[in-house]
């Protein structure tokens, strides 16, 4: 299971919402954890780096590797996961399903 962060600036709860929902869709991610305030995009699962930069970068959003650091305990908005399974995820993550899911 991979850890990706990423730095995107998001300045509203819609671009917010594009993002998670672009991320939501790509085959592998287990769970996307953002935190507005710090701009910072967690995004766990078995898929490749690559790819989550392309997905924001489609959604018209600048997205920069975050600086390696280990995974961070602040307080996190809302995250996604499919609705298949909850993940064992590593501690610092807080995975629940979005209502727009189903």
């Amino acid at each position: 299971m991979e850890v990706v962060e990423l730095r995107v600036r998001l300045h509203c709860r819609a671009c917010e919402k594009a993002v998670r929902k672009a991320l939501c869709r790509i085959k592998g991610v287990r769970c996307v954890e953002i935190d507005v305030i710090s701009n910072k995009i967690t995004v766990l699962g078995f898929m490749d780096r690559k790819m989550i930069v392309k997905a924001v970068r489609k959604t018209g959003r600048r997205a920069e590797v975050w600086p390696s650091s280990p995974p961070s305990t602040s307080i996190l908005s809302k995250s996604c996961c499919p609705a298949r399974e909850q993940p064992t995820s590593p501690s610092g993550f807080r995975c629940i399903l979005p209502s727009w899911a189903f």
